[in-house]
């Protein structure tokens, strides 16, 4: 790994992190400011969710038979962000950055001056790699300070077990997806086509996910997916079951290996 070329990499990853962080923990402590009142009015708020379909509850990443937890700090949160604005928003930062770092140096007719760098091919794609792992920290700590400060603000619940387990989750997933995202990049020549298929393959998975949570007979289709051991609900509780986070780590690991691999072996002309 090349220092230089990582300080570079997250130089030139920086506003785009810098404005997805901020936009997110903007977004989390205006989301815990609502808490008083939904704390306040949590009998009539369980009540009218029952109203609602199931289906919709699946699609916001809301297991409807948990409604009790709804009161809960962590179940609101879960319900008003975690559960799926979150994940939205860290699935593009991921993917759009992550499906740049080969594909877009050979859009920009830049991938021959990038390897006439006198160091390994592995050098130079770890060094991006390292450079979007830093990112994902970025914008998962900023989004822990948002939700501990809200909490502290606005009489949220949570312990520091609970913000813990909730980093790690909200990593892990973001990991996984970084990993398949650098993955596609060293495959694809255009940046757009990577971002597609990376993209496309979250969204399949995400359906598969909320179909298996509606049908006894569609509940194998759980194993497709990646969201299902994301949890950041249980993440806030502190019961977070440690195998989740384990996974989608592995999965983002194996991608990122797989990616030197498929660098190492292309014929890359820009």
């Amino acid at each position: 790994m090349s220092w230089p070329l990582v300080r570079k990499a997250v130089r030139d990853l920086r506003w785009t992190t810098f404005w997805y962080a901020f936009g997110m923990a903007l977004f989390i402590f205006l989301m815990t400011s609502f808490y008083p009142t939904h704390e306040r009015q949590q009998e009539q708020f369980v009540e009218l969710l029952q109203q609602y379909p199931e289906f919709l509850f699946r699609i916001f990443g809301i297991d409807p038979t948990q409604a009790a937890l709804f009161a809960t700090f962590a179940g609101f949160m879960h319900a008003q962000t975690f559960g799926f604005i979150w994940p939205v928003t860290g699935l593009l930062f991921v993917v759009l950055s992550g499906t740049a770092v080969v594909a877009q140096e050979i859009e920009r007719g830049t991938a021959d001056l990038w390897l006439s760098v006198p160091i390994p091919r592995a050098h130079l794609l770890v060094s991006k790699q390292v450079a979007l792992l830093s990112g994902i920290l970025v914008f998962v700590l900023t989004s822990e300070v948002a939700l501990a400060a809200g909490a502290f603000a606005f009489g949220g619940d949570i312990t520091a077990r609970g913000l813990v387990q909730l980093a790690v989750a909200l990593t892990c997933f973001l990991i996984a997806f970084g990993g398949l995202a650098t993955l596609a990049s060293s495959l694809a020549s255009e940046r757009s086509k990577a971002a597609g298929i990376v993209g496309g393959l979250a969204l399949l998975m995400y359906l598969l996910w909320v179909l298996a949570g509606l049908a006894e007979e569609a509940r194998r289709l759980r194993s497709f997916s990646l969201f299902t051991v994301y949890d950041p609900q249980a993440a806030m509780l502190g019961e977070l079951p440690w195998h989740k986070p384990v996974l989608q780590l592995l999965v983002g690991l194996a991608a990122a290996v797989a990616a030197q691999i498929a660098f190492a072996r292309r014929d890359i002309v820009a």
